[in-house]
């Protein structure tokens, strides 16, 4: 991923300045837009998918741009396959992209809508907007229709720790001198949760940015005008959405998270610097650009005032230059100087996690993990043995109230029944788990092992347990891993000893085997209910019921020895979603080609 991030947001940002401003500065665009504290911070954090998104937004603005000025069929399918791209990697940074693009529209509403007659009005919004979206719909289709279909919400399955106020005010670790000064609130240590204090040197990015509007009366070009209100609009929008719940006015932000269709998917605000990133990718360098050719058009009265043992090169117009670039590397200079850690350094797999996979790897029976309080970046997971954060299964945050879903009288049972076998609390080597005050705890950490320790039915693994370790105690270092005693499986019968085998053929379909069942035994199916997961043969089909107001069920129909296939329904709309999502790719492209054929 990281060659083709960084030659699309060079090739992006690039022909964006140089199709809205000159080609002169397009290269100190790109090394803006790809160089800043944010953009480094999330590469280093190896979140490749937001990085891969973010180097197309510029590439998406650029035809949405061209698009609003020259409304043809072409640019609008190249529009939507490119916003189809962004959906596909990022929603968030999509529904980012989306917002700059409605204040591109409304800057450039009089032309496409004013003064126009009703035909010419619906062309443009039909070219510039529903074509776009269809096409981003039928790329889609594979997953948009089945959500249609069974009118699922995602959001419903979410606990408070993603959905509520006080999780944004947590994740608003950005504050507005960050957010404006387009710094990364954890730079250069990229530690979760440890924020860095401000760095006043930052300061010169949004002085040299906003410093564009000095200019702005000296411009002959209407369009050059509302390039720059525009991208100054853009950054101060990010800056202000990305620091969060934090002041001014952070109330704001925690109405929009509320209300505000979409904004639920921004508990973590940081998102929002793309915008901030984009819009000082373009001022920056036209600002530099502007100062250059001041100081160039003065370089007659300069140079009677130089030094005569200066060289050529030390003119004030390239002297300015050269202290613009070393003040934009001295920002960056832990990238420089190899200080930046992440994806940026190699890191070694702890150990202990190493033996824990060994360990779980060995085990070919199908068992849960539940990591409390969640799944630490190195832990193992397999389809064998999925890991379950602690935070999600019970739908909560914070050490107490995890602590008191486990303790209660049924707390073993339920976590039997979810088949969980081992339950393992971290050894959090990053330092991104046990925080306090948002940085790491190691006493939060020791309590939790204690805390755990204290449940009398779990039972800690020792040398006696992993049989197949050459180990010393404690087993797995600093991670410590309990067992529960009688886990049940992937699937199980409250009825008795029914269930002969089951076989695993993808994430949607099961094939269960049966043995002495009686009409009215109930096969589990121990996944979070959901009424579309259906078991059928032959001779019935039944839907799934609710168990123990948490799993699936099925009630079995007939006496025997037979085999049941548990199939997820909806999957039939993603397949016929998948024949309309790829037909509409080869269809878009068979038709851009023949435009290129046609040079229309």
């Amino acid at each position: 991923w990281f060659w083709p991030f960084l030659i699309i947001s060079v090739f992006s940002s690039y022909n964006l300045f140089k199709k809205l401003f000159s080609e002169k500065f397009a290269l100190l665009s790109s090394f803006i837009f790809l160089f800043n504290a944010y953009i480094l911070m999330i590469v280093g954090g190896g979140q490749m998918g937001i990085a891969m998104s973010y180097s197309i937004v510029p590439l998406v603005l650029y035809f949405f741009i061209i698009l609003n000025e020259n409304i043809k069929l072409k640019y609008s399918l190249l529009l939507g396959i490119l916003f189809g791209i962004l959906v596909m990697l990022d929603l968030r940074i999509a529904y980012v992209t989306l917002s700059a693009l409605g204040i591109y529209f409304l800057f450039n509403i009089k032309q496409l809508i004013i003064g126009k007659n009703l035909k010419e009005i619906v062309v443009n919004i039909s070219y510039i907007f529903i074509i776009p979206f269809a096409v981003i719909g039928f790329l889609h289709a594979f997953w948009i229709l089945p959500l249609l279909i069974f009118h699922q919400n995602p959001v419903q399955s979410f606990g408070a720790v993603y959905t509520s106020a006080e999780a944004v005010k947590f994740f608003s670790f950005a504050k507005f001198e960050n957010t404006i000064s387009l710094l990364h609130p954890n730079w250069p240590e990229n530690i979760f949760g440890k924020v860095g204090f401000m760095k006043p040197e930052f300061l010169i990015l949004p002085i040299l940015a906003y410093s564009s509007l000095l200019f702005i009366n000296k411009l002959k070009s209407l369009r050059e005008k509302k390039y720059i209100i525009f991208f100054t609009l853009l950054g101060l929008t990010g800056s202000f959405l990305a620091k969060g719940a934090n002041e001014p006015f952070g109330g704001i932000y925690l109405w929009l998270f509320d209300h505000f269709p979409g904004f639920i998917m921004f508990r973590d605000p940081t998102k929002w610097y793309t915008l901030v990133a984009i819009s000082y990718s373009m001022l920056i360098p036209f600002t530099i650009w502007k100062i250059y050719e001041w100081l160039r058009s003065r370089s007659k009265f300069f140079r009677q005032r130089r030094i005569s043992l200066w060289p050529t090169i030390f003119n004030t117009s390239n002297l300015f230059l050269l202290i613009i670039v070393f003040c934009l590397l001295y920002l960056i200079r832990p990238a420089l100087l190899g200080q930046l850690t992440g994806t940026f350094k190699a890191t070694a797999v702890p150990s202990d996690y190493i033996k824990l996979e060994k360990f779980l790897s060995s085990e070919n029976s199908f068992s849960r993990v539940l990591w409390v309080p969640t799944l630490q970046r190195f832990g193992y997971y397999s389809n064998n043995h999925p890991a379950v954060s602690a935070n999600d299964f019970f739908k909560t945050g914070g050490h107490s109230n995890i602590f008191n879903k486990i303790n209660i009288t049924e707390g073993s049972k339920i976590l039997q029944e979810a088949g969980v076998r081992y339950v393992i609390v971290p050894y959090d080597s990053q330092g991104e788990i046990f925080l306090k005050d948002r940085k790491y705890d190691e006493k939060s950490y020791l309590k939790t092992i204690k805390d755990v320790e204290g449940i009398k039915w779990l039972k800690k693994v020792d040398c006696s347990i992993a049989k197949l370790l050459n180990c010393s105690d404690p087993v797995f270092g600093k991670v410590a891993v309990f067992e529960v005693p009688n886990p049940r499986d992937h699937f199980w019968s409250p009825s008795g000893n029914i269930i002969k085998n089951y076989k695993y053929i993808n994430p949607t379909k099961y094939i269960v085997e049966l043995k002495n069942a009686k009409k009215g035994d109930v096969v589990v199916f121990s996944e979070s209910f959901d009424k579309n997961w259906v078991a059928y043969n032959s001779s019935f089909k039944i839907h799934s019921t609710l168990y123990e107001n948490r799993f699936n069920s099925f009630v079995l129909p007939q006496d025997g020895d037979y085999s049941i296939t548990i199939y997820y329904t909806p999957q039939d709309w993603v397949n016929r979603g998948l024949v309309i999502s790829i037909v509409s790719l080869v269809g878009i492209i068979a038709i851009l080609i023949g435009f290129k054929l046609k040079k229309w």
